[in-house]
């Protein structure tokens, strides 16, 4: 991913997804690329910005890559990207990623109360 596309993921998701923070952000995959990197996961459904601690967290601890997945932040094998949604707690709104850098916010509430707690 070269510098242009990765600002086009920050316009969109205004920093990390979870604190906002811009200087260390990183893209996170929701659907793992695999060991190689499958450039057809490389698409803006399947990458969320996330800071570069919270991302080490998703990819090494599984209690965290868990509730990663009840926000949409983290995708199982199968899921797809385009139609999962994303919990966005900066503004508190769950949004539908497309293939064209946009999250749009979706009236559709995955979770039972329509809320997720953003604390880690």
């Amino acid at each position: 991913m070269n510098q242009k596309q990765f600002s086009r993921y920050l316009e969109r998701d205004g920093g990390c997804i979870h604190c906002g923070a811009i200087d260390v952000a990183v893209p996170h995959h929701r659907l793992n690329r695999g060991m190689g990197g499958s450039k057809q996961r490389d698409v803006p459904s399947n990458i969320v910005v996330l800071c570069s601690y919270l991302n080490g967290l998703l990819e090494s601890h599984s209690m965290y890559a868990n509730r990663a997945r009840s926000y949409g932040w983290k995708l199982s094998a199968g899921d797809d990207p385009l139609s999962t949604p994303v919990w966005y707690p900066m503004i508190g709104v769950w949004a539908m990623l497309d293939d064209e850098f946009r999250a749009n916010i979706t009236a559709d509430v995955p979770r039972s109360n329509g809320t997720a707690s953003m604390y880690f």
